[in-house]
């Protein structure tokens, strides 16, 4: 059965994104978009026009996953609690992120050197989970200066590890600084 036309759009920037994290954001070809989406490869240019517009759908398909699930944590009742559940994303996807890097920060970085200003709106993901930890460190009584210091270096460490365990082919380095981050954050609530 033919999937419906409305969702069309979202399968490719899907498709999109997953190709971009697994392959590459170059070795990815518009052919193998609308193939790995399931659509004719035409329907790719009714939707994006060029490569920089399947990039900017990588983006926001980015967004979508990361900051809207710092929203689902809303309901967790204490800060600590939510930026633990955000150490589970990494921890949850453990096994991609040690074959091909964290889907964030492996792709930002490819967009980056395709173009530096797709590279530039991918960094703002980062950068608005920067400020949704910085945030909940605040929330655990740190001033603002403190609480950027602290959100930065809980994303570079979940980050590096990420990679590490990539390079590594070893998820231990990702579980390990998951853990060491999890016991900080927990004392940080303290």
């Amino acid at each position: 059965m033919p999937r419906p036309a409305t969702n069309k759009r979202e399968r490719l920037a899907d498709a999109a994104l997953d190709l971009a994290y697994r392959r590459g954001f170059e070795r990815t070809s518009i052919a193998d978009i609308a193939e790995h989406a399931g659509v004719a490869s035409g329907s790719v240019y009714y939707y994006f026009k060029t490569k920089d517009d399947v990039g900017l759908a990588v983006v926001e398909r980015l967004s979508d996953r990361y900051l809207s699930a710092t929203k689902t944590w809303r309901d967790l009742p204490r800060p600590e609690d939510r930026l633990v559940a955000f150490l589970g994303l990494y921890l949850d996807d453990a096994d991609n992120v040690r074959a091909f890097g964290c889907p964030l920060g492996s792709v930002t970085a490819q967009l980056r050197k395709h173009s530096p200003d797709l590279g530039a709106a991918a960094g703002q993901v980062l950068a608005a989970l920067i400020d949704w930890a910085a945030g909940e460190f605040v929330e655990l009584g740190f001033s603002d200066g403190a609480a950027r210091a602290r959100a930065t270096h809980l994303i570079a460490v979940i980050q590096g590890a990420a990679a590490l365990s990539n390079a590594l082919d070893d998820p231990e380095p990702l579980e390990r600084e998951a853990a060491h981050l999890e016991r900080w954050i927990r004392r940080s609530g303290e």
